[in-house]
């Protein structure tokens, strides 16, 4: 009777720990935030319900203080010229996941201001940040590296032929009309050739809008326009092989956006 008994309760714990939290199930209210002038916070998750959601409004803290302490080396370094604008979207904010797309521009005593676009996606159920090579098959991870951000945030950045093929192929389609098409074609050259044949380190984050992937890697000033976000669709995903944990969670965010 004692050995069924454990047997049961034991049976139970694996159970319970193979099920995703239930707050990994839900869309999560976020509170907006400011890190500094001009400087949005990374929105925290109100009323965290579990360890996991606790841990990531602990990292986002750790993040805007980044953020702070770069503007103000910045402003030392280019003093009253010096500037640090920085938006951050929540594009995801559950089933599952969580993402945030951070946006910064700056200037610190240089000839023209730095932009730069990058992301982190939050696993609701651990809250760690997302493992891609456990959601992507190899030939969209490529090589994995981490990237230092502009304020010193270290964030995933994937090099992969096929991921940016994929870019390639939704980037700007052909109208067929002779002067819109002119005038895009020195940006499709700029996101094509610019890496000497090899794939740029791109940031990848899931989206309910848009319904898909979101793709999206920075050029040289010059060309910084060009620099479009393109959306690879979970129709797409599937048939090059990305795990359904991420598709249907994406298909379910989709279904619930307001």
């Amino acid at each position: 009777m004692k050995v069924r008994l454990r047997l049961a309760v034991l049976g139970a714990l694996l159970v319970a720990a193979s099920v995703p939290a239930a707050g990994a199930d839900r869309i999560v209210q976020l509170k907006p935030g400011n890190a500094g002038p001009d400087i949005d916070a990374l929105p925290q998750i109100v009323d965290p319900v579990d360890e996991a959601e606790r841990k990531i409004n602990a990292a986002v803290k750790r993040i805007d203080a980044h953020v702070r302490k770069a503007a103000q080396t910045c402003k030392q370094e280019g003093g009253k010229y010096a500037s640090w604008d920085r938006s951050v979207q929540t594009p995801m904010r559950g089933p599952r996941f969580l993402s945030y797309v951070i946006n910064d521009s700056w200037s610190c005593g240089g000839p023209h201001p730095n932009n730069s676009t990058t992301a982190i996606v939050y696993d609701l159920t651990t809250g760690a940040p997302m493992d891609w090579t456990t959601l992507l098959p190899p030939a969209l991870t490529g090589k994995v590296a981490l990237e230092a951000q502009a304020d010193g945030t270290r964030m995933v950045a994937l090099s992969s032929k096929r991921l940016h093929n994929l870019y390639l192929q939704a980037y700007r389609p052909k109208t067929g009309k002779s002067a819109e098409d002119a005038d895009d074609k020195e940006c499709r050259e700029a996101v094509t050739e610019t890496f000497s044949g090899e794939p740029p380190a791109m940031t990848v984050w899931p989206g309910a809008e848009t319904g898909g992937l979101a793709v999206a890697f920075d050029l040289v000033h010059a060309v910084q326009a060009c620099a479009d976000t393109v959306v690879i669709p979970t129709s797409t995903l599937r048939r090059e092989g990305v795990q359904a944990l991420l598709t249907d969670a994406i298909d379910a965010a989709h279904a619930k956006r307001p």
